[in-house]
């Protein structure tokens, strides 16, 4: 997981973490992540050498309002998650009411074959 902010004088982007929740059983695993208020658009899911990426983007408020307190967070949000034994051609995402959930299946338990000497 990646905390920080943005950096203007180096031009670094820096994400800060959402809570989510991993859990498996005997075929996949199961992501639950909480992401109040961000749009779908703005949501990426992607999955690249056994590292699964989620990024969010939670848009600032297009008001002019002067705040008095300002507490929600309008950042962008990434978490990691490095998996070994899965079908990466079986995920699945799907939004609903600002909860991602990503299912994952996972790669059929490779048995032992003898190979026959001849």
């Amino acid at each position: 997981m990646m905390h920080g902010y943005l950096d203007s004088k180096n031009n670094h982007e820096y994400y800060i973490g959402f809570p989510l929740d991993l859990t498996e059983d005997d075929t996949s695993y199961t992501v639950v992540a909480d992401l109040p208020g961000v749009e779908k658009e703005n949501i990426k899911v992607s999955f690249i050498d056994g590292i699964l990426t989620i990024t969010a983007k939670k848009d600032y408020p297009k008001d002019q309002n002067k705040y008095l307190i300002h507490e929600r967070n309008f950042m962008n949000m990434k978490r990691e998650i490095n998996f070994g034994d899965i079908d990466e051609d079986t995920i699945s995402a799907k939004l609903n009411d600002g909860v991602l959930t990503i299912v994952i299946a996972k790669e059929p338990k490779r048995m032992e074959k003898t190979i026959e000497i001849q």
